[in-house]
């Protein structure tokens, strides 16, 4: 899933706006593949929020760590010109935590998500718990339904109760 990052061309002190109509360009977008060097990675475009703001954006979902430089173009001079950014994949965390569809209090969460996750614990604490004596089986049913969610098996000795 792709996230929305935003560039203004413009120095420290300066105002944005009077960089409208660029088209910048990443001069160097690399990644980096599990222990090796950055290599090059296709850039994405950079486009102008609209109504002459001099405000850029650009949507890139990361998997791996990303460098990259942007070149304003060369109406632009000295530190005005380039600007320098990483991108990191655990920015993508809050996108995790659900999507519009979910509802914590129904089905329709999505079992990926943090809330997905979050409502199978609340399912499993408050489902009910059954235990046989007679076959050491110790059975968890999800909140309101027969659903079995897991089953372990308990032993019993002099010195201790280990489930398997």
């Amino acid at each position: 899933m792709s996230k929305t990052y935003f560039l203004a061309f413009a120095s420290t002190t300066g105002n944005p706006n009077i960089n409208t109509g660029l088209s910048p360009t990443f001069i160097s977008f690399r990644s980096n593949v599990s222990g090796q060097s950055f290599i090059s990675a296709t850039p994405p475009g950079i486009t102008e929020i609209p109504g002459a703001t001099g405000m850029y954006y650009f949507q890139f979902g990361p998997t791996l760590p990303v460098v990259w430089i942007a070149d304003g173009g060369a109406f632009l001079s000295g530190s005005s010109r380039y600007i320098t950014g990483s991108l990191d994949p655990i920015q993508s965390v809050d996108e995790k935590m659900g999507t519009l569809s979910d509802s914590f209090g129904s089905t329709s969460v999505d079992p990926q998500s943090a809330l997905g996750y979050l409502k199978r614990l609340v399912e499993n604490f408050e489902g009910a718990a059954v235990f046989t004596k007679s076959t050491g089986t110790w059975a968890v049913y999800s909140r309101g339904s027969s659903a079995l969610l897991f089953q372990k098996t308990l032993t019993n000795t002099t010195t201790s109760a280990t489930k398997s």
